[in-house]
């Protein structure tokens, strides 16, 4: 294979096909273009190594990150929630942050980092649009409080149980009967 190299007014062009000489027939010239693979259809990599791809299908459980683990707690419980309180809850957005705001401040201060908070609705005034109810739960501070996958599960649908009470202005007892009955509260 060769270069061929054209030199055009104001640009170069680069073609990269096989140059037929006078002494070799078309016929090999075809059949050398053909077993040429592209780089796509190759099975290993320039290296010589295969190609990289995920370690683990999608499918399996280890594919989830950690973030993605969190939220299907958080789906759980809010749905948990959402089956007891309907008429309430309805309305409610759940949002998911990484940390709280001014996370530093809040430790400077010596006060623990809040593990979620709620926003009331408000209604729509003549400059500003009505914004819905809102649950937010902040990932890490829980999961740094938890030792393993359980505690996990338990501490998020606290937090959210907590959450709701204060949105709804209710006892966290009110809003799930078997808030807190497993951990010995």
């Amino acid at each position: 294979m060769q270069f061929n190299a054209r030199d055009s007014e104001k640009s170069l062009t680069i073609s990269l096909e096989p140059t037929v000489s006078a002494d070799q027939d078309t016929s090999t010239a075809a059949t050398d273009a053909v077993a040429g693979r592209s780089f796509v259809r190759r099975r290993r990599d320039r290296h010589g190594r295969g190609l990289r791809g995920s370690v683990l299908p999608e499918s399996l459980p280890g594919a989830r990150t950690r973030s993605e683990k969190f939220e299907d707690l958080v789906v759980d419980s809010v749905e948990r929630l959402r089956g007891l309180w309907p008429d309430s809850l309805a309305s409610v957005e759940y949002l998911i942050e990484e940390v709280p705001d001014q996370l530093e401040a809040i430790i400077a201060s010596g006060a623990q980092a809040p593990l979620g908070k709620f926003n009331r609705a408000n209604a729509a005034t003549g400059t500003s649009p009505a914004v819905p109810s809102s649950i937010a739960i902040y990932r890490h501070p829980v999961e740094v409080l938890c030792d393993n996958p359980g505690q996990i599960r338990e501490l998020v649908h606290e937090v959210m149980v907590e959450q709701v009470a204060g949105l709804l202005n209710i006892d966290p007892d009110t809003v799930d009967p078997l808030f807190r009955k497993f951990r010995g509260h």
